[in-house]
C-alpha cells in the first residue's frame, strides 16, 4: 500500500496521469483485501489437550492440537503458534498454505516438565493472510490446557526396621519412628501373663521382666517439615537444593502412607490441607503430591510459623525435617518441634554442594554446630549433599537408626 501511495504521488507530480491508474491499483488492492479479510468469517475450530496432564518432574508430555477449517472461501496462508511457557519447552510454530473447506490437521509437539508447578499451554494464536499475500490479521483462541508437574517420588527400601507400619497388636515390629515408645507399650510382668508377650529388649534394659501391653496407645502419624525459605536454599529448579528437599519430602510421605501412616506436610506458610481427604491412601498421596507441586521458595526470615504449627498439633509419632541453611538459634527452634513426639529425624542439606565452587560460603563449621544442637535435643541427624540420592540418604537414616 505504501508503494502504491508513493507511486501515485510521484506520477501525479511528473504529470503521468494515465499511468497513475497503476499506482491507484497498488494503493486500493491492499485496502480492499484488508476489508474483505476482516469481514470474512474464519470458521476455524481448535481442540486441544496435553497428555498426560499430570507428570513427575523431568517427564515428557505431548501437546495435541486438532485444527479444522470450515469456511467456504479458501484462506491463503495460516501461521499458527501455540503459547507454551518456557518451563515446558519451546513454542511450536507451523504454517498452513491454502486451507480449503473442510481442511483439518492434527498436530503433536513435545513438552518436558523442567519445573514443578501448575502450567497452562495455549491459547493458539493464528496469523491469517489473504490469498494474495498482501494483508495479515492476528487472531487467538481462548481455550487453554492445564497440566501439573509434581515432584519426583523415589522408591525407598523397606527392610526390617524401616517404614511406619500402621499395624497394631503385640506382633508389630520395631520400626523407625517407634524408638522411645517401649516405656509406653510395655508394663511389668504379672503372674499369669503369657510368656510370649515378654518384651526382651525392655527386660534387658530395666533388669526386670516386662511384657507388651494388649492395647497400644500409638498414633501412626508422620509430620514432614520442608524448609522453603529462599535464603536457606540455592534455587527451585530441577538441580537446586530446594527441589531435592521437596523430592525427599514427597518420597518419605509416599513411603509412610504406603506403610499405614497419616501424613502432615508443614512449610513456612503453614501446612498442606490433607484433613479433608478421604482415608484412602491413594487419594491422600494424590493430594499431597499436588500440594507439593505448587510449593515454592518464599522470602520469610525464619521457621517460626512452621514450628509453631507443628507444636500446636503435638500428637503423632514422628517428625521428619528437611532443612536448608540454619543458624544455631534456628536449630534450637526446630529442635523444640519434637517436644511431644517420640522421634525426630533431621536431614540437613549441605546447601553449598549445590552451588558452584567459587560461590560457596564454606559454612561447614556452622553445619557441625547445627548438628550438635539437634543431636543434643535427641534428634537423629543425617547430612545430604548434591551428589546424594534420596534413596541413599534414607538408607543412611535407617543405618543411623540402628533398629532391627
Amino acid at each position: 500500500m505504501l508503494i502504491g501511495l508513493l507511486a501515485t504521488i510521484s506520477l501525479a507530480l511528473i504529470g503521468e496521469r494515465d499511468v497513475m491508474v497503476v499506482g491507484l491499483l497498488l494503493l486500493f488492492i491492499p485496502v480492499v483485501a484488508a476489508v474483505v479479510l476482516s469481514r470474512a468469517r474464519l470458521r476455524l475450530t481448535n481442540e486441544r489437550a496435553v497428555r498426560p496432564n499430570e507428570v513427575e518432574l523431568g517427564a515428557r508430555l505431548t501437546g495435541e492440537l486438532l485444527i479444522v477449517h470450515r469456511s467456504r472461501l479458501p484462506v491463503g496462508v495460516l501461521l499458527l503458534e501455540d503459547d507454551v511457557p518456557p518451563e515446558l519447552g519451546q513454542r511450536p510454530r507451523f504454517m498452513v498454505d491454502q486451507a480449503t473447506q473442510d481442511w483439518h490437521r492434527r498436530v503433536q509437539y513435545p513438552l518436558v516438565g523442567h519445573y514443578r508447578g501448575r502450567f497452562h499451554t495455549g491459547p493458539l494464536r493464528v496469523r491469517l493472510t489473504d490469498p494474495f499475500g498482501l494483508v495479515t490479521i492476528d487472531r487467538a483462541f481462548t481455550t487453554v490446557s492445564e497440566l501439573l508437574v509434581t515432584p519426583q517420588v523415589h522408591p525407598l527400601d523397606k527392610p526390617t526396621g524401616i517404614g511406619g507400619g500402621g499395624q497394631t497388636g503385640d506382633d508389630r515390629p520395631h520400626r523407625i519412628g517407634v524408638t522411645g515408645q517401649d516405656d509406653v507399650l510395655v508394663r511389668q510382668y504379672h503372674d499369669g501373663d503369657d510368656v510370649r508377650r515378654i518384651h526382651w529388649r525392655s527386660t534387658a534394659r530395666r533388669g526386670e521382666m516386662m511384657v507388651r501391653r494388649e492395647e497400644q496407645a500409638w498414633d501412626p502419624t508422620c509430620a514432614i517439615l520442608v524448609d522453603n525459605r529462599s535464603n536457606a536454599q540455592t534455587g527451585d529448579n530441577i538441580h537446586g537444593s530446594f527441589e531435592w528437599a521437596v523430592s525427599f519430602a514427597a518420597s518419605v510421605g509416599a513411603h509412610f502412607l504406603a506403610d499405614g501412616y497419616s501424613i502432615e506436610i508443614h512449610h513456612g506458610q503453614g501446612r498442606l490441607d490433607l484433613a479433608h481427604v478421604s482415608a484412602h491412601r491413594d487419594a491422600v498421596r494424590h493430594v499431597m503430591l499436588r500440594g507439593l507441586a505448587e510449593l515454592t521458595l518464599r522470602p520469610q526470615p525464619s521457621l517460626n510459623h512452621a514450628v509453631s504449627d507443628l507444636q500446636s498439633d503435638s500428637s503423632g509419632q514422628l517428625v521428619v525435617a528437611v532443612l536448608g541453611r540454619l543458624t544455631t538459634a534456628e536449630a534450637a527452634l526446630v529442635a523444640d518441634a519434637r517436644r511431644h513426639r517420640a522421634q525426630g529425624i533431621a536431614v540437613l542439606l549441605d546447601v553449598d554442594s549445590w552451588t558452584a565452587a567459587d560461590e560457596r560460603r564454606a559454612d561447614g563449621d556452622q553445619l557441625s554446630e547445627v548438628t550438635a544442637v539437634l543431636e543434643a535435643n535427641r534428634w537423629l541427624v543425617v547430612h545430604a549433599a548434591a551428589d546424594d540420592s534420596v534413596a541413599e540418604v534414607w538408607a543412611r537414616v535407617a543405618a543411623t537408626q540402628g533398629v532391627s
